[in-house]
């Protein structure tokens, strides 16, 4: 708590200061301040959160490797495309070696698989509704590996920028956010395999694949940090300019 708590035609106004980190380790940057809403009579309790929450999420997520994901061949609903020659008998018609031909050419009738780490902190960014209101934005790298019987072997990487439309989604416990892409650019750090024209053609064509995979590193959510004394009923996320407010309904359980 950062001050003494006031009691106005509010109500009660609470101020408090925290963050996501981790332990030990200081996040380099802050938050700007904020004026709290207006007043919505119908609900019993508002918090006013900026963006540096999730952002403090994003960037020791990013130092830990929390957002590193794989997608390979035994990935629910992927994994039939994970091959550089499509196998029909799988029902696929589609497979990553459309994408890339080159590295099917080099690499027939192979499992692939995508390791994705962060390069940087993925960002959130709350902006006013005609600029685009929330949006997430990440760099990251895509190593590419060849899986075989004898193993599994590197082939390739390339860098990934992503630039998307968010949507926050509350629950009785956590806030989450599911992105819609917008703008995809791969970048290929391995041109002998990864040819920059197929990637090209391939940040449009695969946007399920990357879409997904973007989902996946935000699935978990930001947790409320709500008393167990309360009990969150039809909870709602509201944007304003330059920060979240989490509208919620709660009674005392």
């Amino acid at each position: 708590m950062i001050d003494v708590p006031v009691i106005s035609s509010r109500g009660i106004e609470i101020a408090t200061s925290g963050e996501i980190s981790s332990p030990g380790i200081r996040t380099p940057f802050g938050p700007r301040p904020f004026l709290l809403p207006p007043l919505a009579p119908s609900y019993l309790l508002q918090l006013a959160v900026s963006d540096f929450v999730p952002n403090s999420l994003m960037y020791h997520g990013h130092r830990i490797g929390l957002f590193n994901t794989r997608i390979d061949a035994s990935t629910p609903q992927l994994g039939p495309v994970m091959r550089t020659t499509c196998d029909l008998s799988t029902g696929s018609l589609f497979c990553v070696g459309d994408l890339f031909p080159t590295l099917r050419e080099l690499l027939p009738n192979r499992a692939i698989a995508f390791v994705f780490s962060t390069i940087k902190a993925p960002a959130v960014v709350v902006r006013a509704p005609e600029l685009g209101r929330i949006r997430f934005q990440l760099m990251g790298l895509i190593e590419v590996s060849s899986m075989d019987n004898a193993g599994e072997t590197p082939v390739g990487s390339m860098e990934i920028h992503i630039d998307a439309s968010m949507k926050m989604k509350m629950t009785s416990r956590a806030v989450r956010g599911r992105v819609n892409l917008e703008t995809i650019r791969l970048i290929s750090r391995t041109p002998q395999v990864l040819i920059q024209d197929e990637l090209d053609d391939a940040g449009f064509l695969s946007r399920e694949i990357l879409q997904r995979m973007v989902n996946d590193i935000l699935k978990q959510g930001i947790p409320i940090p709500v008393h167990p004394l309360f009990k969150l009923q039809k909870p709602k996320v509201s944007e304003i300019m330059n920060r979240l407010i989490d509208r919620k309904r709660t009674i005392g359980s």
